[in-house]
């Protein structure tokens, strides 16, 4: 009896001492899953966003996943990137433009996301799904920065000035051309070979200034934009 309880003794304890060593292994497997799952929701460069966004295929993939939490067939989205980059609608693509698309996506830029973390690409089964580390790049896929009030009131003033200057223009037209119609006194002596161009020359006027002030000028402040250019002038005098 002392050689059987001796020989249980020695087995509980060789259980106990499995199950002690089991513990250390889990916890181990645990250890080495979450370096993955930390890895994955480190924030990526800013040379590595660069690199993914200087390519327009692969900008175009972003924007396409932006919004979707479900996976997507690799066709679907070959044939809208190929329809965007062709400006075109889906139906509208040739055989050869889908193509394209489809070979460079499949074989280059869905793996070099993959790689990155980006999205979760299955190459055997072609879908595609978006990852959280996405998100980075939502700031330079779409442009979120709000437009300056007192900018946008100071363009405003300006498109309505312009629409007065070409109501103007219009009325001082029309008005001419109804008074030779009606042969008025003084505009009746007028020749046609001299009110259209008269007409014309105003509003080339117009079309001349109304370009000059928003593209050679400052859109928000032509005015200011002439005075700081004589300014720094006078300086380098």
């Amino acid at each position: 009896m002392d050689g059987q309880y001796l020989h249980i003794t020695i087995v509980l304890e060789l259980i106990e001492l499995m199950s002690a060593s089991s513990k250390p292994a889990d916890s181990a497997g645990d250890a080495t899953s979450s370096p993955e799952d930390t890895a994955s929701s480190q924030p990526l460069s800013k040379d590595t966003i660069f690199h993914i966004l200087q390519v327009q295929r692969r900008r175009l993939t972003l924007q396409y996943l932006h919004g979707r939490t479900g996976s997507v067939s690799l066709r679907d989205l070959a044939e809208q990137v190929a329809a965007w980059e062709n400006e075109m609608s889906v139906v509208e693509l040739s055989s050869k433009e889908r193509q394209r698309a489809y070979i460079s996506l499949y074989q280059t830029h869905l793996p070099t996301l993959d790689k990155e973390g980006i999205i979760e690409y299955d190459q055997d089964r072609g879908t595609i799904k978006r990852t959280p580390r996405a998100d980075q790049f939502d700031p330079y896929l779409f442009d979120t920065v709000p437009q300056d009030s007192s900018e946008s009131s100071t363009d405003n003033a300006l498109n309505h000035r312009w629409e007065r200057y070409y109501l103007g223009g219009t009325l001082f037209s029309t008005s001419l051309l109804g008074a030779k119609l009606l042969q008025l006194p003084l505009v009746s002596q007028l020749s046609s070979q001299l009110i259209i161009p008269t007409i014309l020359s105003v509003f080339s006027i117009l079309t001349a200034g109304h370009y000059y002030t928003r593209s050679v000028l400052s859109e928000s402040n032509p005015i200011e934009k002439v005075a700081q250019l004589f300014s720094r002038r006078g300086r380098s005098k």
